[in-house]
């Protein structure tokens, strides 16, 4: 479910925009403003949180500001690769971004062990491969057929849904290997 909270904004993009692109950025800023000011409260600001806030903030003011700029067309790629880029630099700096969601969910004394780092570079991995992939696809699209609206939410849902279904089951496994780890080194 941190996941979910996590990618809102982004989710909020990818439902509204086919409505208008003006009303899917401007809920998906609202969105991240929203969470940024819960974490500002918090004293907890992630990553994801910074840039997606960022993003979307820009892109609502150039939608306000030109609603007829061409860049409309571009935002679903640019999306997925401002996500890729954040994942990849956060691996590059070895702080996945998925920390922040798995030490919502793992007991804080696993939270230093090189196991930990590891499952949440992979997952981190798995989760940058989904965007890069995610704006290659809209790239196509837009190239394509810029008002091919069905392949574009399709390329920004899978995007999202595909990094989660293989990390969800890549979590699972990790969990499961660790259960039994645990279970043997207590016997």
């Amino acid at each position: 479910m941190n996941y979910v909270r996590g990618f809102a904004p982004w989710l909020c993009y990818a439902a509204l925009s086919p409505v208008d692109w003006r009303l899917g950025t401007g809920a998906a800023a609202l969105a991240a403003l929203y969470l940024l000011a819960l974490q500002l409260r918090a004293r907890t600001v992630d990553l994801l949180t910074a840039v997606t806030c960022g993003f979307f903030v820009v892109m609502a003011a150039v939608a306000l500001a030109d609603p007829g700029t061409g860049l409309r067309h571009w935002i679903c790629a640019l999306a997925n690769g401002t996500l890729a880029v954040t994942a990849l630099a956060s691996l590059a700096v070895r702080r996945p971004f998925t920390l922040v969601f798995a030490r919502a969910e793992v007991p804080r004394e696993f939270w230093d062990s090189p196991r930990f780092l590891r499952v949440n570079m992979v997952l981190t991995a798995i989760w940058a491969s989904g965007f890069a992939l995610g704006a290659l696809a809209c790239a196509v699209v837009v190239g394509y057929d810029h008002s091919a609206t069905v392949p574009l939410v399709s390329a920004q849902v899978l995007a999202f849904v595909l990094p989660f279904a293989v990390g969800g089951r890549y979590a699972a496994r990790a969990k499961a290997r660790a259960a039994t780890a645990a279970g043997q080194a207590l016997a």
